[in-house]
């Protein structure tokens, strides 16, 4: 027994780590074709990290995008209300001020809406580039600016002679237009997520049928091999021993 276990250190170390191929001995075509597919399956990995990431950012630029919005629907309101001819000078006073505070209000979500330290909304950032897929590429997702010089809303004011409601309504219309835009490339990034995680599974899978040991079989030939191996060491043993026998005969 001790002979055949040392004719099968192979079999043995496969067993033992339960793959096929261990060294190039063992496979050196199937080793180079793992090798690819695991850099290409781990690369995938990566890649997919850095999708979530790019849709965790685009639902914080949409947090603060959703706060600008409902800063603008208020001061659609005040100015409306500001457009009423009963208001007296103090009512307009008054008004004004709740109107500013929700300037001050949009500008600093456009200031303060940020990302490690990447300030998302108030136009510094041009494009966001993503490396969704392995090659290091990927999406390049074009940001907007919510300033409020941006909007067209810099020093409104419903004190003058005319109010402007129409550069309330089109700032409305941009910021909604860009949180579309944002949307439709976070549904992009979405979609990305979910083709990066079925690569990564095939590959897998992949590199798992070259590389891995079929342990049943792998054991069953391991058995035969060795009985074999004990049957012509018996019968060589045997046949030792019949020689000496004639010779002793001689």
């Amino acid at each position: 027994m001790g002979i055949s276990r040392i004719g099968n250190i192979t079999g043995y170390g496969q067993i033992a780590s339960g793959k096929r191929i261990n060294r190039a001995a063992d496979d050196a075509a199937g080793l180079a074709i793992v090798n690819k597919l695991k850099a290409n399956a781990r690369g995938t990995q990566v890649a997919t990290q850095n999708t979530r990431e790019g849709i965790h950012v685009t639902n914080i630029a949409d947090g603060g995008y959703n706060s600008i919005m409902d800063r603008l629907q208020s001061i659609h309101e005040l100015s409306i209300k500001a457009m009423n001819g009963l208001n007296s000078a103090s009512d307009l006073q008054a008004i004004q001020g709740e109107i500013d505070q929700h300037l001050q209000g949009i500008g600093e979500a456009a200031r303060n809406t940020i990302y490690n330290e990447q300030k998302l909304l108030d136009g510094s950032m041009a494009t966001m580039e993503i490396a969704s897929n392995p090659t290091g590429k990927g999406s390049s997702i074009k940001m907007y600016s919510a300033a409020l010089e941006k909007l067209g809303l810099d020093g409104y004011s419903v004190l003058g002679s005319e109010i402007n409601l129409d550069a309330v309504t089109k700032a409305m219309e941009k910021v909604s237009s860009d949180r579309s835009k944002l949307g439709a490339a976070a549904n992009g990034l979405e979609a990305r997520e979910r083709a990066n995680q079925i690569a990564y599974e095939n590959m897998t899978a992949a590199q798992s049928r070259i590389e891995d040991l079929e342990m049943g079989k792998a054991v069953s030939e391991l058995r035969k091999e060795e009985t074999l191996q004990d049957v012509k060491i018996a019968m060589l043993n045997k046949k030792k021993e019949q020689d000496k026998k004639i010779l002793r005969l001689l």
